[in-house]
C-alpha cells in the first residue's frame, strides 16, 4: 500500500477473494503476555493460545492498511491465486481464564508499525 501510495497507482491487487480470515496481534502485546507469563510461570496454563480472539477478512485488513498509509484506489482479486484456509481463528478461553488480554487494537497497531517503517526509510 506504502508503495502505490508513493508511486500513485490506483489498484492493489489482492490473492483470491479476500474473504478468509486471519487474526493479527501486535508485537508489544506478545512481549506483554511473555513478560507477563515470566513473572509467575506457575500461573500459566501448561498449554495456551495467545492472541486477540477476533480475526478478520483479508479484505478487512487491506482496508484497514489502505486507511492507515493514506492510499485511495480499488482493489483487484485475483482468483487465480491461493488463499490457504478459510479461517485460522485460535481459542483464547485459557488466556482470558489467566486473564490476560491483547490492549492494543488492529488499526492502532497498524499504525504504530507503519510510523516506524517510515522511520527507518533513509
Amino acid at each position: 500500500m506504502h508503495r502505490a501510495r508513493i508511486e500513485g497507482r490506483d489498484r492493489v491487487e489482492i490473492w483470491g477473494d479476500g474473504q478468509a480470515r486471519r487474526e493479527f496481534m501486535h508485537a508489544g502485546d506478545l512481549a506483554d503476555a511473555i513478560l507477563r507469563a515470566l513473572a509467575d510461570p506457575s500461573a500459566v496454563p501448561a498449554v495456551m493460545n495467545v492472541g486477540p480472539g477476533v480475526d478478520h477478512a483479508i479484505e478487512d485488513y487491506y482496508r484497514i492498511v489502505a486507511g492507515v498509509v493514506g492510499w485511495q484506489g480499488r482493489f483487484v482479486h485475483d482468483l487465480g491465486k491461493p488463499v490457504g484456509m478459510r479461517r485460522k481463528l485460535l481459542s483464547v478461553a485459557r488466556q482470558a481464564a489467566w486473564g490476560w488480554a491483547p490492549r492494543i487494537g488492529l488499526a492502532e497497531g497498524i499504525a504504530a508499525t507503519y510510523a516506524w517503517y517510515l522511520e527507518q526509510q533513509p
